[in-house]
């Protein structure tokens, strides 16, 4: 009979390290946007001229940084791999948006301080090596050995249908300010310009990528990673929009929807929280045993 047990799939090297780089650049860029709104001519990679617009950057930059801290040391797959598809669509996205909108960044480029040149080139070097560094990794990922643990605890419903509907609003939202921003800067409720709408929708659809496959995953255990995030990001970014609610207009529904998504995030991420602390852990599966060998028939009798 067949007892050993099957190894549960760990995360790879090339996923944990890119997730850890990018740990340490999204928690720089939440510190200079967040306590430096106003100096971004300086010590940021471009010039965001609307504060409230680099506070709210600010606040998804932290919950990007607590996503990754988590999903960092976790080594079962299943626990740290809802980190990584809004992460690589957060990345791939921002590069175009790069790509598309240079020119504010050519003036850093030529900057006479030093400093503001690095807040280049380090913009640059982590939107360039993310993207290829995780796609690698995704692709080694699919030839770890092992399996996933079982659900012992699945989601609530409610909680599920509530991630679902969040998470399809805010990638729709998000594809809106990516596709049309010249449209976005008309309608949104606080100053946007092209870049910095599609910079914002990037966000939004890594938002919504991560919130909808934690509700595709249907695991309480496996819920973590994504809750710890959103329940830093919702009071952080309704703190960023009290910060200057000079700026914003409120006689826009955009923003009161704006805010509701942000309060339900909130709840979302620290129910979702309290139920990961508590799940069972799963084990290793055991796989059946092996049929035992059947006995060979007794020879024919022949006369």
């Amino acid at each position: 009979m067949q007892t050993e047990t099957t190894q549960v799939r760990r995360t790879n090297w090339l996923i944990r390290l890119m997730l850890l780089v990018g740990f340490g650049f999204v928690t720089f860029d939440f510190v200079e946007l967040t306590f430096l709104t106003s100096r971004t001519d300086k010590f940021f990679s471009w010039t965001i001229a609307s504060m409230i617009t680099a506070a709210v950057f600010g606040s998804f930059y932290l919950a990007a940084s607590v996503i990754t801290a988590t999903a960092t040391p976790q080594r079962a797959w299943v626990r740290a791999r809802s980190a990584v598809p809004g992460t690589f669509a957060l990345v791939t996205l921002i590069e175009i948006a790069t790509l598309y909108n240079f020119a504010p960044f050519r003036e850093h480029l030529h900057a006479p301080d030093t400093i503001t040149k690095f807040e280049f080139f380090l913009w640059i070097g982590a939107y360039t090596v993310e993207p290829i560094g995780l796609t690698i990794g995704m692709l080694l990922q699919r030839r770890m050995p092992g399996v996933d643990p079982p659900t012992l605890e699945p989601l609530p419903r409610w909680w599920r249908n509530c991630a679902w509907l969040g998470g399809a609003g805010s990638v729709a939202v998000g594809a809106f300010l990516f596709l049309l921003p010249n449209t976005a800067t008309d309608v949104w409720s606080w100053p946007l310009t092209r870049l910095t709408a599609q910079v914002l929708g990037s966000w939004f659809v890594a938002s919504g990528l991560v919130m909808a496959w934690a509700a595709h995953e249907n695991d309480r255990w496996r819920l973590l990673v994504p809750a710890l995030a959103f329940t830093a990001l919702g009071p952080v970014q309704l703190v960023a929009i009290a910060r200057f609610t000079g700026q914003v207009d409120f006689g826009n529904p955009e923003v009161w929807g704006h805010m509701a998504f942000l309060v339900g995030v909130t709840v979302l991420g620290a129910i979702g929280t309290a139920m990961a602390l508590r799940a069972k852990r799963p084990q290793a599966i055991a796989p059946p045993p092996m049929p035992a060998a059947a006995e060979p028939a007794p020879p024919a009798f022949t006369a």
